[in-house]
């Protein structure tokens, strides 16, 4: 099953280097398939959340890949979506 996961970070959060380096290890974990993840802006450029899209085998592997982000055990986000994602062009 493909899988979005979108985090909006709270006004004027920012992670700090231990956060960013826990993220580059999160994101290279082996057990999931992580087909793209990156950095949502606004029109001025600044990061005001992350979109990733991953394959898991169920939602309960998904929602445990998602309580492992260093972004939202450090608090960063204001709100943050899990939704099964269903491909339709590409």
């Amino acid at each position: 099953m493909l899988f979005v996961w979108l985090g909006f970070l709270r006004e004027g959060s920012e992670p700090d280097q231990q956060v960013q380096l826990d993220a580059t290890a999160f994101l290279e974990q082996p057990l999931i398939e992580i087909r793209a993840a990156g950095a949502l802006r606004d029109e001025t450029g600044k990061r005001v959340g992350m979109m990733m899209i991953f394959e898991a085998e169920a939602r309960a592997a998904a929602e445990a890949l998602v309580a492992n982000s260093p972004f939202l055990r450090a608090g960063l986000y204001e709100q943050h979506h899990l939704l099964e994602y269903q491909n339709e062009v590409g």
